[in-house]
């Protein structure tokens, strides 16, 4: 009988939260999987075509050129924005002075708008003023000095970097508060028994903050599958799809290009894309964890 008479309480709890995530995730998603399969240019009467949007995205080669690109935006996140985080979070962790100091520094960035971190870094970029020519001619290596984002060799990478960068101070605090949360004792017994830093890192903190540790990674991965802003303000996506991810592209498709049925399909690939990885991940933590 109690557990009936809690009930109305935890649905008037959880309703607010459904009625948010209903509108505002669900119907959209639901509706733009209908999108997908119309030709529609956001005026005129929608037109049933299936499957015919994903077929031509999938044999356009500009669609794969974003498919990779975001690829590799995922992978480099993963390999850059993690360890700095984690080996961030573990220098603050052990005592560094001015802690809070730093903790806020490495944050800041996180909560400044993807706008102004890309405009900044447009102009270090710049060939004639930018703040990275002068410094690598500084130090005596003027010969790499080059126009970032013109040069299709470095157009790409010099797009990741303000992102990549950017993001990195999330994870520091993610995974500070996971390490605040170890219990004293586990370290303090570790240092006792003469272990090194190193040691107490990886056979005593790395074992109790692996949960958190799976959550950054899913935060980066989605985070990177549907990166926009950086792209789209540094080049536009520019020259042609060079430096365009799946969402610059659906966005110049649906909005630029007024084709919002195919700008509709894209959409549905990176959500599939993202579920699959997600799922993917998941199965492989809890079978590392058994």
């Amino acid at each position: 009988m109690k557990k009936y008479r809690k009930a109305p309480v935890c649905i008037g709890f959880l309703l607010p939260v459904f009625l948010i995530y209903t509108l505002f995730l669900f119907i959209p998603l639901v509706q733009t999987g209908y999108y997908s399969l119309t030709e529609w240019n956001g005026i005129t009467e929608k037109i049933f075509v299936g499957l015919d949007n994903f077929r031509d995205i999938f044999s356009n080669s500009d669609y794969w050129i974003t498919f990779q690109n975001t690829i590799k935006l995922v992978v480099i996140s993963l390999l850059i924005q993690i360890p700095m985080g984690l080996l961030l979070a573990y220098l603050l962790y052990m005592k560094t002075r001015g802690m809070k100091i730093y903790r806020t520094v490495f944050f800041l960035p996180v909560v400044i708008a993807p706008v102004a971190i890309s405009l900044m870094f447009s102009l270090f970029y710049n060939s004639e003023i930018g703040v990275f020519n002068r410094l690598l001619e500084m130090i005596g290596l003027g010969a790499f000095q080059t126009n970032w984002l013109s040069n299709i060799r470095t157009l790409l990478y010099a797009v990741m970097a303000p992102q990549v960068w950017q993001y990195i101070g999330l994870y520091v605090t993610i995974f500070l508060g996971a390490l605040q949360s170890i219990p004293g004792e586990l370290v303090e017994s570790a240092e006792i028994d003469g272990a090194s830093r190193t040691q107490i890192f990886f056979h005593v903190v790395l074992p109790e903050i692996v949960n958190f540790t799976n959550i950054c990674i899913v935060l980066c991965v989605t985070g990177s599958l549907k990166a926009f802003e950086h792209s789209w303000i540094m080049t536009g996506g520019g020259p042609g799809v060079r430096s365009a991810y799946l969402g610059v592209y659906m966005y110049k498709t649906a909005f630029v290009n007024s084709d919002f049925g195919t700008g509709s399909a894209i959409t549905m690939t990176i959500v599939a894309l993202s579920l699959v990885i997600t799922v993917l991940f998941n199965k492989l933590a809890a079978l590392t964890r058994d």
